[in-house]
């Protein structure tokens, strides 16, 4: 018997049945692909437990609102893939706080009593550890920090203003027609001026919300986890610099850093929980 953790993301999807060993697949485009790739990619044999994070609000049976995969809303995903799984136990939690789960026991978190970490990939969330312990909040989606306020970026009914300004798909935007984001962090790194300035921009408007966090907050780290962490050295500067400009007097010196664990972060929380290997998970 095994647990198996599945993190969801707004574009990659990762399955990991045990420490270091994460299957990554593209995102289905419906539900019922998204069943048979979870199943395909697990693995054989009986699984005793699984963990699902997604991306948004959840019940430990059902999506409730995932913006980037509307099709997901409403759906009896635990009871669907547990069935699919030979009637493994499923449950749904919030990617990001799974991920900050992973970073407290294994990764850069280690030993930290209060952290934020801040997913930024297809869209901006996180998740808060306070006291020792990951804060899930009423409705099970703290650290929506996505929604927080951004100069010049209105909010609309499914994006917060920080999402808009600060996402992965906001430097796809930046870097025009027919390119992605990482062709325009890997133009700044090779001296193109114009690609420079426009990451530098993006890194400051995520850099601002950071500091808003860390100063309410007061956490000993940041940590940037999703699908642009690994990317972080590219926009570092430009970030930490927003931090300590619009910052309090604490949070102008909080470490903030890369997740540990990468973009895997939120697959191996997932097995963590699975595996009951809970610690600081509420």
């Amino acid at each position: 018997m095994t647990a198996l953790g599945v993190d969801v993301g707004g574009t990659s999807l990762r399955v990991c049945s045990e420490r270091g060993l994460v299957s990554t697949a593209a995102v289905p485009g419906g539900y019922d692909d998204l069943l048979e790739t979870v199943t395909r990619m697990a693995p054989r044999g009986l699984l005793n437990a699984v963990v699902v994070g997604l991306p948004g609000a959840t019940s430990p049976a059902a999506p409730r609102w995932v913006p980037s995969l509307p099709w997901l809303d409403g759906r009896p995903l635990a009871a669907d893939l547990g069935a699919r799984l030979g009637g493994a136990p499923v449950t749904l939690a919030n990617d990001a706080q799974l991920a900050l789960l992973a970073e407290v026991r294994e990764g850069v978190a280690q030993g930290a009593r209060d952290a934020v970490l801040v997913s930024v990939g297809t869209g901006v969330g996180g998740a808060i550890m306070s006291g020792g312990r990951i804060i899930r909040g009423a409705h099970g989606t703290a650290g929506a920090f996505g929604w927080l306020p951004a100069a010049g970026i209105e909010a609309t009914a499914d994006h917060g203003a920080l999402e808009l300004a600060a996402a992965g798909t906001a430097l796809d935007r930046l870097a025009g027609p027919n390119l992605a984001g990482r062709d325009l962090i890997a133009s700044a790194c090779s001296g193109d001026s114009a690609a420079r300035a426009a990451v530098d921009g993006w890194a400051g408007a995520l850099g601002n919300g950071i500091a808003a966090l860390a100063s309410i907050l007061d956490p000993d780290l940041v940590i940037i986890a999703g699908g642009l962490c690994e990317a972080f050295d590219a926009y570092a500067e430009p970030l930490r610099a927003a931090v300590r400009r619009a910052g309090s007097p604490d949070a102008r010196a909080v470490a903030v850093v890369p997740a540990g664990l990468g973009a895997h972060a939120g697959a191996l929380g997932a097995l963590f929980a699975a595996d009951c290997e809970v610690g600081v998970w509420s």
